[in-house]
């Protein structure tokens, strides 16, 4: 902390600090008044050494997206992975941030608060007018509950009040409307320019009617090719904001340069300004999206052109080259042979070779094994009688089997039709570079 203080004085950056972002120490019970002692000595020991830094006024973020993250810790996604306490932990949350706004104010009584929660609307789908009451009480009580909480709105013994609320910042996304379905869970996104679409100065309005100003749009951003075009819709929607009288202090992208999906560290869904490019010697590389960059030094060049960055925009670049497409059509292009099997190879690359097998009723592949390769078998179409070391399994269609590497393994088709397996193999060992479990390491739920 001491050191990106630093830093953030040296380069003339006003840094907010963000002190719970979903994590907690695991000795911790979440619910337990422990917790939130601890949580407030730690923002006090945060506060210390950025106030040491020089910063002023220094701005501070207690607990990010209590509403998100209490529902997410209540439904098994994230920590404490609970059910069904989602209005305790709802107000647990709540208490630790005041007591880490309190427990600053001691250190730097001119600390600044900034309180982060989703800013979303559900609409009513057009065959189902009967939940108009059930997405009004979400759009009206629940949307602004923690804030509500935080200000001392509702619930006042909880200690909140409107200098604890401080500025209000609001996450939203491209997906942050949607109507729903009987059970309150997202049925279908609504985006600008879909009937009913709320426009996001008019929900700014709405809020800053609620609480006062100044309001900061924390977190926002779209993927791939909708990040140039959520970028001017913003644009269009803060300059209309501030036109209306919003207080609006700023907006953050988020993030600023892509990284792995957060359950499949291998997956890349590009939404930063910066996306990322796997260079030959393994390590990545920043690359920016000239689409990306023109909308963003256009929203610079409105709102702020003083400040323009010197650079020039990256060159106009022709699309990459897209690979040809293999499509398999299994029952229609194998050609297998009576009392034995055929196959054919339909893809090899570094690091998996993608083959299909076919098995004319009766033909078999006999026990064997690979030492260094794990394969996965899938049936395409059939049923097949499949050995794996001592297991003996039939699978059909759509059903898999992991065979590791050097076990004997075999197939037979023992049914009246032909039989098609798919095989993917890993002929050098897993590629983990980007933390990829090998197959034989991945548990699947049920087995």
């Amino acid at each position: 902390v001491r050191e990106l203080a630093g830093l953030g004085r040296e380069a003339g950056l006003t840094q907010i600090w963000d002190l719970m972002h979903y994590g907690y120490p695991d000795d911790l019970d979440p619910l337990s008044a422990r917790f939130v002692d601890r949580f407030a000595a730690y923002a006090q020991a945060v506060a210390r050494v950025v106030r040491g830094e020089g910063a002023s006024p220094a701005y501070y973020a207690p607990v990010n997206e209590i509403s998100f993250f209490a529902w997410a810790g209540s439904v098994g996604h994230l920590a404490p992975f609970t059910t069904g306490n989602v209005g305790a932990f709802k107000r647990q949350l709540v208490r630790a941030a005041l007591a880490a706004t309190n427990a600053v104010w001691e250190v730097d009584p001119e600390a600044c608060i900034v309180s982060v929660d989703p800013l979303v609307r559900q609409h009513v789908p057009p065959d189902r007018p009967d939940l108009a009451a059930q997405v009004e009480h979400f759009n009206q009580e629940v949307v602004t509950e923690a804030w509500d909480l935080l200000a001392g709105r509702r619930e006042p013994e909880l200690g909140g009040s409107r200098k604890h609320l401080g500025i209000v910042g609001v996450n939203y996304y491209t997906v942050n409307q949607w109507t729903i379905t009987p059970s309150g869970a997202p049925r279908a996104v609504v985006a600008p320019g879909d009937p009913g679409y709320v426009p996001l100065a008019a929900l700014l309005l709405e809020l800053q009617a609620r609480y006062g100003g100044p309001l900061l749009i924390a977190e926002t951003g779209g993927l791939v090719e909708a990040r140039a075009g959520w970028i001017s819709y913003l644009a269009e929607e803060v300059d209309r904001a501030l036109q209306l009288g919003v207080d609006l202090l700023g907006v953050c992208l988020y993030p600023v340069v892509t990284s792995p999906d957060w359950e499949d560290p291998t997956a890349f869904f590009d939404a930063g300004i910066f996306d990322v490019a796997l260079r030959p010697d393994g390590r990545l590389e920043r690359v920016l999206p000239r689409p990306v960059a023109v909308a963003l030094r256009a929203a610079q060049t409105r709102f702020d052109p003083e400040n323009l960055p010197t650079q020039s925009l990256p060159p106009r670049e022709p699309p990459p080259p897209s690979p040809p497409l293999l499509v398999a059509r299994p029952l229609e292009q194998v050609r297998s042979r009576t009392e034995t099997f055929s196959y054919q190879r339909l893809l090899a690359g570094d690091s998996q070779v993608v083959e299909r097998y076919a098995f004319e009723p009766r033909a078999r592949l006999d026990r064997h094994r690979h030492p260094t390769t794990e394969h996965v078998l899938t049936v395409l179409a059939g049923q097949g009688h499949f050995v794996v070391g001592a297991h003996q399994v039939t699978l059909g269609q759509g059903e898999t089997v992991l065979v590791p590497a050097g076990v004997y393994h075999g197939i037979r088709n023992d049914g009246p039709e032909p039989l098609i397996v798919q095989q993917v193999s890993a002929p050098k060992p897993w590629d983990a570079r980007l933390g990829s479990p090998a197959p034989s390491q991945i548990e699947i739920a049920g087995s």
